[in-house]
């Protein structure tokens, strides 16, 4: 006996397995971040900035605050747009990410022409996360404006999967640590690169992946799926 599955708790069952493993693996890393690297810069110690940020600390400190709002407010309001629950709230945390994205890429932007400890390597890398950043949040919030909704969709976990940059920059640097890389010059000049380009880079295939489907998704038009047909990935 077939059961019908109602449009809402479907949009639950349909959700994409890359959408799920996003949200895992992010929430935990955000936390990490946050406690282990962000908030040590609150204490306003020039030990903490080093010779290369402490001059421009202000400029370090729009660029972080930015970028944790995103970071934060990112995996709630992807988590309600995808399952279309409290829709308002998905908005309202939308217009709090793409303000802190706006505020952390001009720190960004910033940061990368102003840097010269590490010389053009790291600070065309840092630019280009600045521009990965505008471009995928800015498609994101194009695609809304015009209601495409699915296009909105994917922008937002590019935009998301480029705010995890500096999660994932972190890791790289402890990886490279880990394997006795000794020179740090060589490891942020490669973190400012790998950080964003290769996720950014994986994410692609998972989000063209779900694109298969749609054939077998249009010929049911009325919004139900049997319940035993319900997708797992």
């Amino acid at each position: 006996m077939n059961h019908t599955v109602p449009v809402k708790q479907q949009a639950i069952l349909g959700m994409s397995w890359m959408f799920f493993l996003l949200l895992i693996i992010a929430v935990p890393l955000v936390i990490r971040f946050l406690l282990v690297y962000a908030a040590r810069y609150v204490s306003w110690d020039p030990q903490v900035y080093g010779d290369t940020f402490w001059p421009r600390r202000y400029g370090l400190l729009i660029h972080i605050a930015g970028s944790s709002v995103a970071i934060v407010t990112g995996p709630v309001q992807l988590w309600l747009g995808e399952t279309r629950w409290a829709l308002a709230w998905h908005r309202t945390l939308g217009a709090a990410y793409l303000l802190g994205v706006t505020v952390g890429c001009l720190g960004g932007y910033y940061l990368a022409l102003t840097t010269r400890d590490y010389g053009w390597v790291y600070a065309s890398g840092l630019f280009g996360l600045a521009v990965a950043w505008t471009i995928t949040t800015g498609m994101a919030y194009w695609a809304i404006r015009r209601r495409l909704i699915d296009q909105h969709r994917e922008w937002m976990i590019r935009s998301y999967v480029v705010t995890l940059a500096f999660v994932f920059g972190r890791l790289f640097e402890e990886v490279a640590v880990y394997l006795g890389v000794s020179d740090f010059s060589d490891v942020e000049k490669a973190t400012v690169w790998l950080s964003w380009a290769v996720p950014l880079l994986l994410t692609e295939p998972f989000l063209q992946l779900r694109k298969f489907r749609q054939p077998m998704l249009a010929a049911n038009p009325k919004g139900y799926r049997p319940a035993s047909e319900s997708p797992v990935g």
